[in-house]
């Protein structure tokens, strides 16, 4: 009797070991990795803010102020992360950590490939599911040496093969978290503005109190001069404020990789992701952003040279696709004449915006709808040829336009009541785009008075007592098309934002048009993806 119940006891242990295994206990106690519940999209703005230590000799540098969130999408998916260093204090050791989650159906396979500087230094393989991994790099003398590191991810494998699979499955997804960077120990505690605006990613702090009753129009100004400089400003419970602010805006310089001027020719290839050869399975896609303030006198490209290498392509139906933001400018389908593809694709003045992004699509899949058995790689590569033209028509955005009229008619008084962080925020990035270090602000006999406008915008508008010459300027829900500057009138498009600036210019002293303004209407932008 004693036998049979030690056996049943023996039977229960194995199968709750069993059942624990299988529920992943044993990875998430050991810290190999964390199971997640439903997907959490965090906000990439802030950046690592609430990551940062910056009082000791050990610190965190967070990546440089991103414009989008780091997504990578399928096999294969490319992306690019840039950190600057601190130079006043010598890092003397460090390690790149990563933090992301991922997605991957069943008997997908793959892997997150790190390279930092050009040299590959990790392949981290994916767990299937829904899993949150984490990865150390100990950096290189000769990393820890340079100005800054360049780090390109790249999402790597192949989707389930076990049964036949339509040619669009999706396989895997990999977020990058926004606590990712680096963790350097440095010779001696940051104590510079340059040092310090390395380690914050070039996303500043801004303390905001959403109690008072009156906006802090230092503080707003102070960030709106550190915004048109190129820096990322958040607004928020902790951060610098008035004073503070003003004394890091007078050490900050002006961010060179945010407001570089562009030279034409323009080679794709200078982005990080795009350059070295691909391989992929069933598509790949190339990206490339500009934004008009960055182009020779705002003169626009005219075509694109796009010169391609590609592998074997025979017995697939392979196919080019060129759209520019979201307008399809070019297709082909191509054949194995096509190997070393070469072609000039006319780019339409109407289909640009204020901030731009190129893509380049190549497909290839089976002939047969169904897939079954091995895979088949296609390789391909950008070659340094492809390039942006200059010769298209020079735009004079509105904005450049009312930066003159104010710089003519100071000074300028700034009004505003009580803002949220993000009005305060949105209100400071909206000033920035008037180049306010260019302006004298006071309120003696203003020649420009600049007045926020929150909550019922509309209302606002019917109350406002018309006088001088008057414009509302405000972003559009579609943050590509810039800051749209557009003439007072109380059914304008500016009644249906979340802020917006009223400038009223009470004696206007005439400015000089440009000399070749834009003729061109700019077309309105798809819904984007």
């Amino acid at each position: 009797m004693r036998l049979w119940v030690i056996c049943l006891q023996a039977l229960l242990f194995i199968g709750l070991l069993i059942a624990i295994g299988q529920s992943g206990l044993f990875d998430t106690i050991m810290g190999r990795n964390v199971r997640m519940g439903d997907p959490l999209f965090e906000d990439y703005q802030r950046g690592s803010i609430p990551f940062i230590d910056v009082d000791g000799r050990d610190v965190f540098v967070a990546q440089s102020h991103p414009d989008n969130p780091l997504i990578l999408s399928g096999f294969p998916a490319y992306a690019s992360k840039v950190f600057r260093l601190p130079t006043d204090s010598r890092p003397l050791s460090g390690t790149y950590n990563i933090a992301f989650a991922t997605d991957a159906v069943p008997d997908a396979e793959g892997a997150l490939r790190i390279s930092i500087n050009g040299v590959k230094r990790a392949d981290v393989v994916l767990n299937q599911g829904r899993f949150k991994r984490r990865a150390k790099i100990e950096l290189t003398p000769a990393e820890l040496a340079s100005g800054q590191l360049e780090v390109k991810l790249a999402l790597v494998g192949r989707g389930p093969m076990a049964e036949c699979t339509p040619n669009e499955a999706l396989a895997a997804v990999v977020t990058i978290l926004p606590e990712s960077g680096l963790h350097l120990k440095l010779d001696k505690a940051p104590s510079t503005t340059r040092d310090r605006l390395a380690l914050w990613g070039d996303l500043i702090p801004v303390k905001w109190d959403e109690d008072d009753k009156v906006a802090d129009l230092a503080t707003l100004l102070a960030a709106a001069r550190l915004s048109e400089k190129g820096y990322g400003i958040y607004f928020g419970e902790s951060g610098y404020a008035a004073q503070a602010l003003t004394d890091i805006d007078k050490g900050a310089a002006i961010r060179p990789d945010r407001t570089q001027a562009l030279r034409y020719p323009v080679s794709l290839v200078s982005a990080i992701e795009n350059g070295g050869a691909r391989r992929f399975d069933r598509e790949t896609t190339w990206r490339y952003r500009y934004d008009v303030g960055q182009l020779p006198n705002g003169e626009l490209p005219s075509a694109l040279d796009l010169r391609l290498l590609l592998g074997p392509i025979a017995e697939t139906r392979t196919a080019l696709f060129v759209t520019l933001n979201d307008h399809l400018l070019f297709t082909r389908t191509l054949t194995d004449e096509d190997q070393r593809f070469s072609h000039s694709i006319a780019l339409p003045t109407a289909d640009h915006l204020d901030r731009n992004q190129l893509e380049i699509t190549l497909t290839a899949h089976e002939r047969e709808e169904m897939r079954c058995g091995a895979r088949r790689l296609i390789a391909a590569e950008m070659l340094p040829e492809t390039i942006l033209r200059g010769g298209g028509e020079r735009l004079v955005p509105a904005i450049v336009q009312l930066r003159g009229l104010l710089a003519a008619n100071r000074p300028v008084a700034l009004k505003a009541g009580a803002l949220t962080a993000p009005q305060g925020q949105a209100t400071a990035q909206l000033l920035g785009q008037m180049r306010p270090s260019a302006l004298a602000f006071g309120t003696q006999r203003p020649g420009t008075t600049i007045e926020v406008l929150t909550g019922d915008i509309a209302g606002a508008l019917a109350r406002v007592r018309p006088a001088g010459r008057q414009w509302l300027v405000h972003f559009p829900d579609d943050r590509r098309e810039g800051v749209m500057v557009e003439p007072f009138a109380r059914d304008a498009s500016a009644a249906w934002a979340a802020v917006a600036l009223l400038v009223t210019v009470h004696r206007p002293v005439p400015v000089p048009p440009p000399a070749t303004p834009a003729t061109t209407p700019l077309r309105a932008t798809a819904p984007a993806p």
